[in-house]
């Protein structure tokens, strides 16, 4: 570099040298940007500015409109392909009761539609899951009990202890059934609440 000071060459900046560049930056004759954007002077430069920009704008939301719709299209495919965790609360939601609407309370499906969501992403087992469902629904339990009774749940071959639960439980009204049987219950429609996001999630 033949046209840098020597001291540059070694890596080191000289206060002499610093000082130099520091003038010649405030004596340039050349004001990169307006200083003060309120200043008279400042109207000259935002308009030069501005219309050495203008080509990139396009002249008239007639030709902006066809790449908008063709955007608003391909948003609308994505938004259709990956569904929001709302609706895809809603659609368990909706399964659930059409399921057991007649026999428990739709606050309580509810509820448990909106845990199983949260609990989607989780990695721990699927017993403890279902209880994590279920457990502020039913205080009164331990997580513990509700572990054991969620197990026939999470390690059943096919559902078969989730129907066999469900069937046996058909015929007595939410109010009629014992707390083990709520439990029990709540437990098989947890499972069967993650069953379903987990079908909507392949």
């Amino acid at each position: 570099m033949p046209n840098q000071p020597r001291d540059l060459e070694c890596g080191e900046y000289s206060q002499s040298h610093l000082e130099l560049e520091l003038l010649e930056l405030l004596t340039q004759i050349e004001v990169p940007y307006p200083w003060n954007p309120t200043a008279l002077e400042s109207e000259t430069y935002f308009s030069t500015v501005e219309a050495s920009v203008a080509p990139m704008w396009l002249p008239d939301e007639t030709e902006f409109a066809p790449q908008a719709q063709t955007a608003i299209a391909a948003f609308e495919r994505l938004w259709s392909a990956n569904p929001s965790e709302t609706s895809v609360v809603e659609t368990v939601r909706a399964a659930l009761v059409q399921k057991f609407g007649t026999q428990v309370p739709s606050s309580w499906l509810e509820a448990i539609a909106e845990r199983a969501q949260t609990l989607t992403s989780s990695t721990t087992p699927i017993a403890q899951r279902l209880v994590q469902c279920v457990s502020e629904l039913l205080p009164q339990w331990t997580p513990e009990d509700l572990q054991v009774l969620a197990r026939p749940f999470a390690y059943a071959m096919r559902g078969e202890s989730l129907d066999s639960t469900v069937t046996t439980m058909s015929e007595k009204t939410w109010s009629n059934l014992s707390e083990i049987e709520k439990a029990r219950l709540s437990l098989a429609i947890a499972r069967y609440a993650v069953s379903e996001l987990e079908n909507l999630s392949a």
